[in-house]
């Protein structure tokens, strides 16, 4: 695994909910996230989970919770910075397209989108920043923000949860 993975591991439950949440938030803000292995995390923490060191509910608690304040923090970041964020050092490894794209389909669907995108690496980094760029009030994509946040962190933690069972019954 390497890393952030082998510390969550390697530290007490309360401390390694708190790495878990600390990462997810920076994967979300400032655009560090494409840097940050959240889904490594995430499988990670449902494997824990798995062998009774976390509660997957607290797993998906946690997680839900810091990309819903991830998000929020990325918009008031798309609100203050504007189109800067495009062109500063980290948002330049950015491919261009994918920044077209993620404001095209805030223009038009903002809540859809960053629902989507939750699931789609780089994408939902900087979803959230795009609508705020777009000026698009957080009120319109909370309610997107919430369900995607509790449907990824589901469906992530799950999967590592569900293959830590599976290797606990192939050995």
């Amino acid at each position: 695994m390497g890393g952030l993975a082998d510390l969550l591991s390697d530290i007490p439950p309360v401390a390694a909910y708190a790495v878990l949440a600390t990462a997810i938030i920076g994967e979300s803000i400032l655009l560090v996230g494409v840097l940050i292995p959240t889904l490594v995390l995430m499988l990670t923490a449902g494997a824990l989970a798995r062998s009774g060191s976390l509660h997957l509910a607290g797993v998906i608690a946690v997680a839900a919770g810091a990309v819903m304040i991830g998000d929020a923090l990325g918009h008031r970041t798309g609100q203050l910075l504007g189109r800067r964020l495009r062109t500063a050092k980290l948002g330049r490894r950015i491919p261009a397209s994918a920044w077209q794209r993620a404001e095209t389909l805030m223009n038009k669907r903002a809540g859809q989108t960053l629902l989507i995108f939750r699931f789609v690496p780089v994408m939902r980094t900087i979803a959230p920043h795009m609508a705020g760029i777009t000026g698009l009030p957080y009120r319109h994509i909370a309610p997107y923000s919430a369900l995607g946040s509790v449907a990824w962190a589901s469906v992530e933690s799950g999967t590592g949860y569900t293959a830590a069972f599976s290797l606990q019954h192939l050995s």
